[in-house]
C-alpha cells in the first residue's frame, strides 16, 4: 500500500465494487468525514461506504490532503482522474452559461420546428449536470424546452409529469413539435404500458405509479410546474417523487415560480431535484434562515435570499434567464389597484361567526387555535371577498361593455356565484375547481374563440395554460392570495410568448377584512421569491411575517372594538410550541 501522506495516516481508502469504502477511520476525522458527506449514518463507525461519483471523488480527494489515508496506486490513480472529469464537468458547465457560447444543435423536431438558442443552452446545461431547475420567466417556452430532453443522448423513455389540466395539452404539443412517439398514461391503476418515447403522467398519478417508475427503466424525467412538490415529503406525490429520482439518470424541474410562499419550499425542491445540495432540512433551516427573535424559524424564512440564489446558480443546479435577458419585452403595465367600497350587508350573518374564531385564534388551546386559525382565515378571506363582489362585477361589466375581454380571478364559490348573477347577461365562463377537466378544457377554448368576453378563473387553477394570451389581455383579480407567486402564474397565463398587447393588471381591493394584512404579509414572501430567483435584483420592500393569521385576528377584533384576549397556555401547550421550535 502507498501512502497519501508519509508521515502519518488516519485510516485507509479502498475502492470496492463501484464504491469507495474508508476502514478504520480514527474517531475525530469521522466526525469531519460525517460533515462533509451528510448522508452517512450519524451513528456509522469505523467501516464507511460512499458512492463512485465524480463529485465524491473530488470531495473525497480534497479530504485525503488534510487527512492522509492509506490507498493503493491504482485506487489513488483512479480518485485523481474521477476527481479530475469532476472539475472538468464544472468548467464546461461555466462556458455554456458564458454569452459568446454555441450551443449544440439538436435533431429530431417536426419539419418546420425549432429550439431557440436560450433553450438550447438549457438543454446543453442539462446534459453535462444530468440534474436541473429550469426557471425562465413564464411564456419562455419551458414545454418545448421540456420536450427536448427528449433529444439528448441516452434521455428515453423520457417521463414528464404534469399538472392534470395540461396533461391533454402537452401531448398535443409534443405531437406538433417532435417526432417522437408520446404516451398519455390513464388512471391511478398501474397497467402495462405500451412501446414509446415519451410518457406523460399527472401529479396526481405519482403515488400509485411509483414502483413502474422507480424500476430503472426511465432515462429522464421532467417534473413541470415543480412547484407541485413545495411542500417536500409531507405529500404522497414528494415522497413518491423522491423515490423516483433516486432510480432516475437526468432530472428536470421546470417552472417560473420556484416558491409560493417562503424559502423552505426551494429547499423542498432543490432536495427532490439533486438532493443534499442544501444539505439535511436540519442545516438549512439553522444556516439559511433567519432566527430573529419573533420568527418563526420553522416557515423556513431565509435570511439572505440572494445568497441563497446566487449559490443555487453557482452550483449548477438553477438557470433561470428572464424575457430581458432572451431579447423579450415584457409585455405587463404598472399593476392598478383600485380601492373599492365593502358592501357590509353581504356579510353581516358571517360577522359573528369570525368574531368568534378570532377570539378562539388568539386565547383557545393549542389545538383550538390552530383549527380556528385555519377557519379564520377562510372566513375573512371569503368575507372580503363578497363585500367587494359587487364592486368587482361592476368594474368588469365596464371593461367588458367598452370592448375588452377578461380573465377574472378569484377563489370562493360564494364570490363565484355573486359573479355569475351580476354578470349573467355577459355569458360568463367558468374554470375553477368546480368544473370537470373536460369542462375546463371547452370553457377556455371557447373563451379564444370569443364565444364569451368573460371567463372566471381560480386563482389556483390553470398554472401553464396555453392560448388564452391570443384572445385578451385583461387580468382583474376580484380576489388576493396569500402567495406573490400565485399572482405571478395568474398573470403569466396572459403575460407570455403570442401576447400581442400589453398586459394591464388590475386588482379590486378594500380596506375591510384580509385585504390590508394580505397586502402587507405579500412584502416579505416576495422577497423570498425575488432574492432566490434572481438575486441583486431591486428589493422593493421587506417586511417581517409572524403569524399572519394571529396578526389578522388581531387586526379584526380591534376594528369591532372587542378587547384582545390573553392567550390561555397551559404548560402542555408550551411544551408543543417548544418541541415545533426545536422540530
Amino acid at each position: 500500500m502507498s501512502k497519501l501522506v508519509i508521515n502519518r495516516t488516519f485510516g485507509a481508502l479502498r475502492r470496492s465494487e463501484s464504491r469507495w469504502e474508508l476502514v478504520d477511520i480514527e474517531p475525530h476525522v469521522a466526525i469531519r468525514l460525517k460533515q462533509l458527506f451528510p448522508k452517512i449514518p450519524k451513528q456509522q463507525a469505523k467501516l464507511f461506504s460512499l458512492q463512485d461519483s465524480q463529485e465524491v471523488a473530488a470531495d473525497l480527494l480534497w479530504f485525503t490532503q488534510r487527512y492522509a489515508l492509506q490507498a493503493s496506486d491504482k485506487d489513488l490513480r483512479y480518485l485523481k482522474k474521477r476527481s479530475r472529469e469532476y472539475h472538468k464537468k464544472q468548467e464546461e458547465a461555466h462556458a455554456i452559461l458564458l454569452p459568446d457560447y454555441t450551443p449544440a444543435v439538436r435533431a429530431g423536431l417536426m419539419p418546420n420546428q425549432s429550439l431557440r438558442d436560450y433553450q438550447l443552452v438549457g438543454l446543453d446545461l442539462l446534459e453535462s449536470v444530468k440534474r436541473l431547475l429550469v426557471i425562465d420567466d413564464v411564456g419562455l417556452g419551458k414545454t418545448y424546452l421540456g420536450l427536448g430532453v427528449g433529444l439528448l443522448p441516452n434521455a428515453l423513455p423520457l417521463v414528464i409529469v404534469v399538472e392534470p389540466h395540461l396533461q391533454d395539452q402537452w401531448c398535443e404539443k409534443a405531437a406538433e413539435f417532435i417526432n417522437l412517439s408520446v404516451h398519455k398514461a390513464k388512471g391511478t391503476k398501474p397497467y402495462k404500458l405500451p412501446q414509446a418515447d415519451i410518457y406523460v403522467f399527472k401529479y396526481s398519478q405519482l403515488s400509485s405509479w411509483v414502483d413502474v417508475l422507480s424500476a430503472g427503466w426511465v432515462k429522464a424525467i421532467v417534473y413541470d410546474e415543480v412547484q407541485q412538490l413545495r411542500r417536500g415529503g409531507e405529500s404522497q406525490r414528494g415522497m413518491a417523487a423522491f423515490v423516483i429520482n433516486q432510480n432516475v439518470p437526468m432530472v428536470v424541474g421546470l417552472t417560473a415560480t420556484l416558491i409560493y410562499n417562503y424559502g423552505i419550499e426551494a429547499f423542498n425542491i432543490c432536495n427532490m431535484i439533486k438532493p443534499e445540495v442544501l444539505g439535511s432540512r436540519d442545516e438549512f433551516l439553522r444556516e439559511w434562515c433567519t432566527r430573529d427573535a419573533g420568527v418563526a424559524n420553522d416557515k423556513g424564512i431565509v435570511a439572505d435570499p440572494d445568497a441563497l440564489g446566487s449559490y443555487l446558480r453557482e452550483s449548477r443546479v438553477l438557470i433561470r434567464r428572464t424575457k430581458a435577458d432572451v431579447g423579450q419585452v415584457a409585455k405587463q403595465l404598472e399593476p392598478h389597484i383600485e380601492w373599492v367600497a365593502p358592501n357590509m350587508k353581504k356579510v353581516a350573518d358571517m360577522e359573528v361567526l369570525a368574531e368568534q374564531l378570532a377570539v378562539k385564534t388568539l386565547s383557545g388551546s393549542y389545538v383550538e387555535r390552530g383549527q380556528a386559525a385555519r377557519d379564520f382565515d377562510l372566513k375573512m378571506r371569503e368575507m372580503t371577498g363578497i363585500a367587494k363582489a359587487h364592486s368587482v362585477a361592476a368594474y368588469v361589466r365596464m371593461f367588458i361593455e367598452s370592448g375588452t375581454p377578461v380573465v377574472l380571478f378569484g377563489w370562493h364559490r360564494g364570490v363565484y356565484d355573486i359573479w355569475a348573477k351580476e354578470l349573467a347577461d355577459l355569458n360568463p365562463l367558468f374554470y375553477t375547481g368546480s368544473e370537470s377537466q373536460t369542462q375546463k378544457e371547452r370553457n377556455k377554448k371557447a373563451f379564444i374563440n370569443g364565444e364569451s368576453d368573460l371567463l372566471i378563473m381560480s386563482l389556483r387553477s390553470g398554472a401553464g395554460t396555453d392560448g388564452i394570451q391570443h384572445r385578451c389581455s385583461t387580468v382583474i383579480f376580484g380576489e388576493e392570495d396569500w402567495s406573490p407567486q400565485v399572482m405571478t402564474q395568474c398573470i403569466g397565463r396572459l403575460d407570455r410568448d403570442g401576447q400581442e398587447d400589453s398586459v394591464f393588471v388590475f386588482h379590486a381591493v378594500t380596506q375591510y377584512g384580509s385585504d390590508p394584512e394580505m397586502l402587507s404579509i405579500l412584502g416579505v414572501k416576495s422577497s423570498q421569491a425575488r432574492g432566490i430567483q434572481d438575486p441583486g435584483s431591486k428589493v422593493v420592500g421587506k417586511q417581517v411575517d409572524t403569524d399572519r393569521i394571529k396578526k389578522l385576528a388581531e387586526h379584526y377584533l380591534a376594528s369591532r372594538g372587542v378587547k384582545v384576549p390573553e392567550k390561555a397556555e397551559s404548560l402542555n401547550d408550551a411544551d408543543v410550541e417548544l418541541l415545533r421550535e426545536v422540530i
